[in-house]
């Protein structure tokens, strides 16, 4: 039990770490992909609607990481995914209510709203360049909720 998180620590620390480090040559317009929200938010989403344990865990320590690699003050990252988890935690539970099963069509508006609360919070920047964040991003995570999708059946 305890390895799942730290698997998820681990895993979250590289994201951190890759996202400062290796993705800042692949940018799009000074952009770049997110990997920790995408991973935290992956979490959140495929956790059981019941269950918090993951996604409460997977927020803070992806919290405390954005705000270890950013220049804003310490403990708004953490404070804001707890907030968000619980949004789209409570969200889950009254979807999967109704159709029981994961699907793109709630996954995009979820992760997007997702991205743009966390991210107006933080940056508080909205240009253009957050139209190019949220799709770039929203790419990514894309392929992280098929990746997961064929994780879960198997």
């Amino acid at each position: 039990m305890w390895l799942r998180y730290l698997a998820v620590t681990l895993l979250l620390y590289f994201f951190a770490i890759l996202k400062n480090s290796f993705l800042v040559n692949f940018n799009i317009l000074g952009v770049t992909p997110n990997f920790v929200l995408i991973f935290c938010f992956l979490l959140i989403f495929f956790e059981k609607p019941g269950k918090y344990y993951l996604g409460l865990f997977a927020s803070v320590v992806a919290g405390f990481f954005l705000d270890v690699f950013s220049h804003n003050y310490f403990g708004i990252s953490i404070f804001l995914l707890l907030i968000l988890m619980f949004l789209v935690k409570k969200f889950l539970q009254l979807l999967w209510e109704r159709h029981n099963k994961y699907s793109i069509l709630y996954f995009i508006p979820l992760f997007t709203t997702y991205f743009i609360a966390y991210n107006a919070f933080v940056n508080f920047s909205l240009s253009w360049t957050f139209i190019i964040a949220i799709i770039y991003n929203l790419v990514f995570a894309l392929a992280g909720f098929y990746i997961c999708l064929k994780l879960n059946i198997k």
